[in-house]
């Protein structure tokens, strides 16, 4: 299964337990929040990055980061394996990845950017299912796969229904209903924030 996914993927954040384990505090979470928005918005403005925080829980870790711009996403980019020795550098690559592949980004500014809900996901290993049903897209995340190995992941709370979630990770991949050799995966997941939480969706479920 390709590990590299482009996703197609609101200030409240709650305890959250990564899917290694660790916790983030409060400050660490506002912190990679600010820092996820300072990074968007040095690159979109050519700047130096800026500077990365002081965090307790920096320890390597796969995640996906997400901006949304009046629930609309405007860049994603993600995967379940980390390239990177710790969270902060996987958080800014993912950032540089998302602009560079996702379409969506071109229409980003650094206006926009500074407005943005930004969510950082932690996800756990996908699991196959059989159908797009399985899923509850407010505690999980739906993965599908083409043919060819490309995939398109939707993270947990981005879409309201599984049948969304599955519609619009094919439109993506270019598929339809009716393409065959389409895998699909679901995946737990935690996730920190800003702007409004939906209940149930910041813990990982059992």
């Amino acid at each position: 299964m390709k590990r590299w996914l482009l996703l197609i993927c609101l200030l409240f954040c709650l305890p959250v337990t990564p899917a290694s384990g660790a916790t983030f505090s409060q400050p660490d979470q506002t912190a990679l929040l600010e820092y996820a928005r300072a990074v968007m918005i040095s690159r979109l403005e050519k700047r130096l990055l800026p500077s990365q925080p002081s965090i307790s829980a920096n320890s390597q870790r796969a995640c996906f980061v997400t901006f949304f711009v009046k629930q609309q996403v405007m860049a994603c980019f993600g995967s379940f394996t980390p390239r990177h020795a710790t969270l902060l550098d996987e958080i800014s690559d993912n950032i540089r990845l998302a602009l560079k592949n996702d379409l969506r980004a071109g229409r980003l500014t650094p206006e926009l950017a500074r407005s943005a809900s930004i969510q950082i996901t932690f996800p756990g290993q996908p699991q196959p299912i059989s159908h797009w049903h399985m899923v509850n897209p407010q505690r999980e995340g739906l993965l599908v796969e083409a043919p060819d190995g490309r995939g398109v992941a939707i993270v947990p709370g981005e879409a309201r229904t599984a049948q969304y979630a599955w519609r619009s990770a094919l439109k993506r991949l270019g598929l339809h209903e009716r393409s065959s050799g389409v895998r699909l995966y679901r995946f737990k997941a935690a996730y920190i924030r800003t702007g409004q939480a939906i209940p149930g969706e910041s813990q990982l479920t059992p």
